[in-house]
Order: structure tokens, then C-alpha cells, then sequence
């Protein structure tokens, strides 16, 4: 390790720095599977005369079964970066490699496929993750799109604390797409909204698909819009699609509508939050909407309802220049 003053640290200190340099070396293996960081960490292992990690970091090197093997090294790892925070917060030299080595553990870990891992892990890595940002708080240095997700993440949970890091990747991951194809115009207070109807939390986790051109959606539109504005960005696929209450709609002033992408197109695929149905916009609050009674075929207002969320659901920037309406009949 090429660190400026190295000489002047004391054994423990020097241990401590060790320590956090092969933690950020074993998740940058899991983020970027390339043999480089394993075999470095398995080196440095034996230089140090520690055997059993030097077997985990050999055993790293093997795709799946490495990663979790990492995971054991963990609490280990946590006790050590306890030690050296305390120290650099009182000796300001020993804090700048401790700074610098906190600011890659950081990184790695909200790279982590967060969803693949043992709850174990996880509740380990939240836990460290708190105390990297509580340690390095405005010293580190972030990128345009991790402020934005910074800022965006305040709006939706009132905090950029205690988030747990799923949710928190499946924001970066919706901040941006949103900033790539300019929706809401860039204002996190826009995406902030249609957050809303994304369950942050399912295990699976927010992701870009590319979706090929003749692909059927379907789409509930709204009936209390002019014909011409009733395609909206979020759709189902058209076989096999969920229910509007699967995809935080209620049925007041809603009609099923299909189809086409006329051009293959990136969206946005998650699960749909459970919430009242807030994108329904007629009525006094909560929502409700003109909609044709099933009994009498009269019109009457409806009010939107609380639903249950959980269905797959896509989101298109911009969908009305990409979709062509077609008809249940020339669908099958």
C-alpha cells in the first residue's frame, strides 16, 4: 500500500489501514469481478501473515462462492473501521488515509447487488454504510448524479440517513434514468412524484430494460383527459399484464387501452407501490373521477380507492411519441 506517511503510523494504526484497504478490495471483487482484486487482497493477506484470509481471498476468485465466503470477514472488518474512525478523529494525519480508504468502501458498497445478498450481510452492510456517511458527511466527494440522488432521496424519505441501501440504489438507478432522458425536466421534485408509485423496497430491484420495436403495452387510461393527452409514460405488458390495482390505479374513470412500440425504446421496469390512487387528478382529494356505473351505464363520480400495489410495471419518457394505439382483435 502506497500510503504518504506510512512510516509514522503506529503497528496498530498500520493494521487498521490494512484492514480497511482489504475490505475495500473484497467489495470492489464482488462490484467488479475481475481476478485483480482478489488476488491482490490474497497477497497482502499472506504478507501479513494471515492465513484463513488469504484462503477467503483465494476462494474469492471463484465467482458466487467467493463473494459469500467475503461476507465472513465482515464483522472483522466493522471493528476495525470502529477503531480507526476513533483514531482519526484524533489524529488528523491518520485521518486522511482513513478518509480516503472510507470514500472506496463507500462506493463499493453502494455498488453491491444488495438484493442477492444474505440478510446477515445486509444488516452488517447497512450498519457500516451509516457510519461511513456519518464519518466522511460533506468531505466526500460526490458526483452530479449522487448529489441528485442525495437530494432526491431527502424528498422522498425526508433524509438522506438510515435508508436502507436497496432502497437507495433503486433511487440512483431511477435518478439516472430520469436524468438521461430529461423527465420531469430534470427536477427532483418531479421525480420525487412519480417515486410515489414505485415500491422502493420489493426485492426485486429497479432496473433499465431495452424493449424491442412491436412489443404490445396496455395502459389504464384517463378517461378525464382529452382524447389526445390520454397516453401516459407508465404501462403493463399487454399479455399477461396485471390488473390496474396491481399497479396503484383504482378503476374511477380508468379504461384499458393498447399498444405498439413503434421503435425499439429503454423503460424503466419496477414494482408498483401500494398507495391510494394519486394519479387521478378530478375531485377533491382523495381522488375520484367520472366513471360509467356498471349497473345503471349512467355516469357518476367514483372515488379512487386504496390498492395493493405489487405488479410489474414499466415506464416509458415521453411514451406518446413511441406508442401507436391498437385494438384488442388485431392484437391476438
Amino acid at each position: 500500500m502506497n500510503i504518504e506517511g506510512w512510516d509514522e503510523f503506529s503497528d496498530e494504526e498500520q493494521e487498521l489501514l490494512l484492514d480497511l484497504g482489504q475490505l475495500a478490495l473484497d467489495l470492489i471483487g464482488i462490484v467488479e469481478p475481475t481476478p485483480f482484486a482478489d488476488s491482490t487482497n490474497a497477497i497482502i493477506s499472506i504478507t501479513r501473515g494471515d492465513w484463513w484470509g488469504s484462503l477467503l481471498s483465494g476462494v474469492g476468485v471463484v465467482p458466487y462462492i467467493g463473494d459469500l465466503a467475503k461476507f465472513g470477514k465482515l464483522p472483522k472488518y466493522t471493528r476495525s473501521f470502529d477503531k480507526a474512525m476513533s483514531i482519526a478523529r484524533r489524529n488528523p494525519s491518520f485521518a486522511v488515509p482513513v478518509r480516503a480508504l472510507a470514500s472506496r468502501i463507500l462506493v463499493a458498497i453502494r455498488k453491491l447487488p444488495i438484493e442477492r445478498l444474505p440478510i446477515s450481510a445486509r444488516r452488517v452492510l447497512e450498519d457500516l454504510h451509516r457510519k461511513l456517511s456519518d464519518f466522511l458527511g460533506g468531505g466526500l466527494r460526490i458526483s452530479r448524479l449522487d448529489q441528485l440522488t442525495d437530494e432526491t432521496l431527502r424528498l422522498v424519505f425526508g433524509s438522506t440517513k438510515h435508508v436502507g441501501l436497496l432502497p437507495r440504489k433503486n433511487i440512483r438507478t431511477i435518478v439516472e434514468f430520469f436524468d438521461k432522458y430529461n423527465v420531469g425536466g430534470r427536477q427532483p421534485t418531479q421525480w420525487a412524484e412519480l417515486i410515489k408509485g414505485i415500491d422502493l423496497h420489493a426485492v426485486d430491484p429497479v432496473k433499465v430494460v431495452k424493449i424491442p420495436k412491436g412489443e404490445m403495452f396496455a395502459q389504464y387510461v384517463d378517461l378525464t383527459k382529452d382524447a389526445n393527452r390520454q397516453i401516459g409514460q407508465w404501462m403493463v405488458r399487454a399479455r399477461g399484464a396485471v390488473s390496474h390495482r396491481n399497479i396503484g390505479l383504482s378503476e374511477a374513470g380508468r379504461e384499458r387501452k393498447l399498444f405498439q412500440l413503434k421503435r425499439g425504446a429503454e423503460m424503466l421496469h419496477s414494482k408498483a407501490a401500494a398507495a391510494a390512487d394519486h394519479w387521478t387528478k378530478s375531485g377533491p382529494k382523495p381522488h375520484s373521477a367520472v366513471s360509467r356505473s356498471e349497473k345503471s351505464g349512467l355516469l357518476e363520480m367514483k372515488r379512487a380507492e386504496q390498492v395493493a400495489g405489487g405488479g410489474e410495471q414499466f415506464f416509458l419518457p415521453r411514451a406518446w411519441e413511441l406508442l401507436a394505439p391498437v385494438t384488442e382483435a388485431s392484437a391476438k
